[in-house]
């Protein structure tokens, strides 16, 4: 009788020290946080290069921008109500403030030329 239960207590401890291991992996996926500045120019050239092979000229310099005001944003408040992709949300998002400021010129063009989602 012992060494039926010393079996089914392997079994028991199989089990859950699997549990664990993938609780563990599972969340195991990099933050933005975790993204260091010294890392940025690395991500923004992948960023670059891939969206290049996809058709879309991107220079290392905008992936970086593009980067860094998506931190940014991630960093921002949530918005009061999610807006939809029509012209007055998009004229709304304009006075939005990021990071305290308002947004640059340079990055209202898109903004203020009605530009959509990429998703359109």
């Amino acid at each position: 009788m012992n060494a039926e239960f010393n079996v089914w207590l392997l079994i028991v401890g199989l089990v859950v020290g699997a549990g664990l291991v993938w609780l563990v992996v599972m969340d195991s996926r990099r933050r933005e946080s975790e993204v260091d500045a010294a890392e940025l120019p690395r991500e923004a050239a992948w960023l670059s290069a891939v969206m290049r092979e996809d058709g879309d000229d991107v220079s290392p310099e905008v992936a970086e921008r593009l980067l860094l005001l998506h931190r940014a944003y991630l960093d921002a408040p949530p918005p009061d109500a999610v807006l939809g992709t029509g012209a007055e949300d998009l004229e709304n998002v304009a006075s939005d403030r990021v990071g305290g400021s308002e947004l640059p010129d340079e990055d209202r063009v898109g903004i203020d030329s009605g530009a959509r989602s990429v998703d359109q």
